[in-house]
């Protein structure tokens, strides 16, 4: 029993060498299949990455290994391409597909990675202003509906088209505005225009004017061709024979329409 024991030990003595040689060749197998899952490169963020038009495009770069899993990252270069031609730089001002290439010399081997880049516009133009607008009966046959609307873009470049459904009659008027884009986005929006009756002058021995009442107005009227103004009654009668009257209504202390009476 004793001899086998002694056997038994001397034979994994013997054996151990072969076991350490295993465990060496497997620990460097894990290693190499390491090095080799990381080796190569490996853009940062996204294949695919989209970028407003005239927004900056920030270049994300790429990492990359040679084959034993060593940063070598310093060494990549970065190649565009568009429409199958190289060129200098992304250029966000107008729409377009690049291609970015990244490209390492890992010891004679070349190693790439791609990304493509999209310059698009989906963003429509948004209106500046477009408040609602006070006429009078008179002013809404020569009024452009689309006056004091402003419209901005990414683009940099709109048209702007208002329908006009304007009568020479008092009411209130929903004006639809649209707003285009070089890249075919549309914006729409409505804007209101009052239509009002203007102001009146009755002459018969004495002038009247006769203003549009509302509680927000004030009414004002000029002898002196507006120099100065005086304030008065929405219907006001004049005794004046000659020269000229100027006749205004303010809102919010701002004058919004005047008509003139001349003898």
């Amino acid at each position: 029993m004793k001899k086998i024991c002694i056997g038994i030990i001397v034979l994994l003595i013997c054996l151990l060498p072969f076991f350490t040689h295993l465990n060496k060749k497997k620990t460097n197998d894990v290693f190499l299949d390491i090095a080799s899952r990381k080796s190569g490169v490996f853009i940062n963020g996204d294949y695919l990455t989209y970028v407003n038009i005239n927004d900056d495009y920030i270049e994300e770069g790429a990492k990359a290994f040679d084959e034993y899993g060593r940063d070598i990252s310093s060494n990549v270069s970065i190649i565009y391409h568009s429409n199958n031609k190289q060129v200098s730089y992304i250029d966000t001002r107008y729409v377009n597909n690049y291609l970015v290439t990244y490209r390492v010399n890992d010891n004679g081997k070349i190693k790439e990675a791609n990304r493509v880049v999209i310059i698009g516009d989906t963003e429509g133009p948004m209106f500046e202003s477009i408040d609602t607008k006070v006429i009078t009966t008179l002013e809404a046959a020569t009024f452009d509906v689309s006056d004091g609307v402003k419209v901005y873009d990414n683009s940099l470049d709109t048209t702007l088209s208002c329908d006009n459904s304007l009568a020479m009659l008092p009411g209130s008027y929903s004006i639809v505005c649209r707003a285009f884009d070089k890249n075919g986005n549309v914006s729409e929006k409505k804007r209101l225009i009052k239509v009002i009756d203007g102001i009146k002058f009755n002459y018969d021995d004495n002038l009247t004017i006769i203003f549009p009442t509302s509680n927000d107005y004030i009414y004002k009227y000029s002898l002196d061709g507006g120099a100065t103004f005086i304030e008065c009654s929405s219907k006001e009668d004049l005794n004046v024979k000659s020269g000229s009257v100027i006749a205004a209504v303010y809102f919010e202390n701002e004058i919004i329409f005047s008509n003139v009476f001349v003898f």
